[in-house]
């Protein structure tokens, strides 16, 4: 080789983000080019790559000044070949490469199997290779904010510090919005001045997908800043669109749209936005968008308003339907789970309809946002609701805690609130990031984890309130929650807090000797309570709870 094909070959390397060892399955890569002509967002660059027929078609996105970037995640192992295709640039369009992928040589999870999708003909996700996905994630919808604070000050090394701490403490996804961010995208254009923001953004993004964690992200601003003329120009939004798909799209990502933009973002309240409704919102032509780019099909949900304003069918008189609960419309924009705002109840029993209206659906169901630890709940709230929502038939759970949940957060702060079993004081709400990093509640997510690692948990089937698996004491004034794998196993979640009362599994097998365990989700600490034989009618009555605490009951057959 010449002297100069070794520095071509050397350059080519660098700019592909690839280093000594070559791109690696499903790790993002990164290709650069230079435009000798037009330049700007408004360039479509194309990288379209192939392996044996198999063709990925990838958006590159314009990084300020005349260079242009194409970022890539390629799934199988081998030789890819590539070319640019750019209808309105002559010097971008035609140029022509191949790419050495070698297997991912790591240990995490989502690089070893393979981008989350949601399981065919089931409610849960799970990675390519076909492997069950527990989704918990961490909220940080001021992620903007946690970007420049890393960026700015070198001894916070914040998103770094949570990152490595939620991962430890066993979260797998982390939900976030782009709030804070020192790019602006309201007037839906990119120009010089959005460049170094997004390039700080980048550096977020990658500590993220480098801890292996998924990324349930929000597009572009809060969305009471879809104003007009901006949301009914598709223009626009397409730009915004494909510019955001082909900087983040490569990454291990599930897309979210925007906060609460599942209806019409509250339209009518006296916090809500007054230009568009749920039969013109934007968001849907967003999603529309965001199919039409991402080559990889990443999950798709709009993150919902409460369950008490929109559900999926509505299913009461007072409730909304989802401006994607129609299936039609579901298809055209990839919507395939449901990002839920749902406070359970710390005290009694759910809503058996609301719950029902989720898990009768064929979409996936998280349990997005609910109440966050420091500002609506204490260790207890912030803990039951993980719980709660896997025993009720969500498969995932967005945790979130002081000043993490939203970074310099001026929310509802100055007062104290209550959740009905806990109080939340001004001074639990003032509670700085790095103390609540290490809230009791983000280690028993550990436990939590853990825990349901070692069971089937994606073949639980919830009882919501039938009884058809547990029936509660009276005592216990429903404060408890049940789901079942057959006749095999059944599980209860005890978190009744004014005395010790359990209750009784049912229908199980019929004089049937199941073994019975008691977990301690503040400890994670299991005690085996022995083989217990079910009656004639396939009853299985559980002892009191040592105390007042929450308590987990498991019954399985031997």
């Amino acid at each position: 080789m010449t002297k100069l094909g070794k520095f071509v070959a050397a350059w080519v390397a660098v700019a592909c983000g690839l280093g000594a060892n070559g791109a690696e399955t499903w790790r993002v890569s990164e290709i650069a080019f230079e435009s000798r002509g037009a330049t700007g967002a408004d360039v479509e660059l194309d990288v379209v790559f192939t392996q044996d027929g198999r063709t990925l078609r990838r958006p590159a996105f314009w990084d300020g000044g005349n260079v242009y970037r194409v970022r890539f995640a390629l799934p199988t192992v081998g030789k890819w070949s590539w070319r640019t295709e750019a209808a309105g640039e002559k010097s971008l369009d035609g140029r022509k490469g191949e790419v050495e992928v070698k297997p991912y040589a790591g240990k995490l999870g989502i690089y070893c199997r393979g981008f989350v999708r949601p399981a065919a003909g089931a409610k849960h996700f799970e990675y390519a290779d076909g492997t069950p996905f527990l989704y918990l994630g961490d909220t940080h919808w001021g992620f903007g904010r946690e970007a420049e604070d890393d960026a700015t000050n070198a001894a916070a090394h914040h998103v770094e510090t949570v990152v490595k701490r939620r991962v430890e403490q066993g979260f797998t996804v982390w939900q976030s919005e782009p709030l804070g961010c020192s790019f602006d995208l309201t007037d839906g254009t990119i120009d010089e001045k959005d460049i170094p923001g997004f390039r700080i953004f980048d550096r977020a993004w990658r500590t993220v997908a480098d801890a292996g964690l998924v990324h349930a992200n929000a597009q572009f601003f809060f969305p009471s800043k879809m104003t007009p003329p901006l949301c009914s120009d598709e223009k626009a939004l397409r730009r915004l669109t494909r510019y955001w798909v082909a900087r983040y799209g490569a990454y291990p990502v599930m897309w979210t749209l925007g906060q609460e933009v599942d209806n019409d973002f509250y339209r009518g309240k006296p916090w809500g936005q007054k230009h568009w409704s749920a039969a013109d919102n934007p968001y849907v032509k967003v999603a529309e968008f965001i199919r039409q780019f991402d080559a990889y099909r990443h999950p798709l949900t709009a993150h919902q308003e409460n369950v008490w304003e929109t559900a999926v069918t509505g299913y009461g008189e007072k409730r909304r339907e989802s401006a994607f609960a129609d299936t039609n419309v579901a298809a055209r924009c990839g919507h395939d789970w449901w990002g839920a705002q749902w406070s359970p109840a710390l005290n009694g029993p759910q809503s058996t309809e609301m719950l029902s209206d989720y898990w009768n659906d064929r979409r996936v169901a998280v349990n997005y946002e609910g109440r966050y630890c420091g500002l609506w709940a204490l260790d207890f709230g912030a803990r039951a609701q993980a719980w709660i929502s896997y025993l009720s038939g969500f498969r995932g759970y967005g945790y979130g805690a002081a000043d993490l949940w939203l970074f310099k957060s001026t929310y509802d702060m100055n007062k104290p609130s209550s959740n009905g079993v806990e109080v939340i004081s001004i001074e639990m709400k003032h509670t700085p990031w790095r103390k609540a990093l290490e809230f009791d509640s983000a280690k028993q997510m550990r436990f939590f984890r853990d825990y349901m690692d070692g069971l089937a948990w994606w073949k639980l089937v919830p009882d919501l309130g039938t009884g058809r698996c547990f029936s509660p004491d009276a005592a216990t004034k429903g404060a408890a929650v049940a789901a079942v794998d057959g006749t095999r196993l059944a599980l209860a979640y005890v978190f009744d807090r004014t005395g010790t009362a359990t209750g009784r599994f049912t229908n199980l097998l019929v004089r049937t000797r199941y073994r019975l365990e008691r977990f301690n989700p503040r400890t994670g600490e299991r005690a085996s309570l022995g083989d217990q034989l079910s009656d004639a009618s396939g009853t299985l009555a559980l002892p009191p709870r040592p105390d007042r605490e929450d308590w987990v009951f498991r019954v399985y057959s031997v």
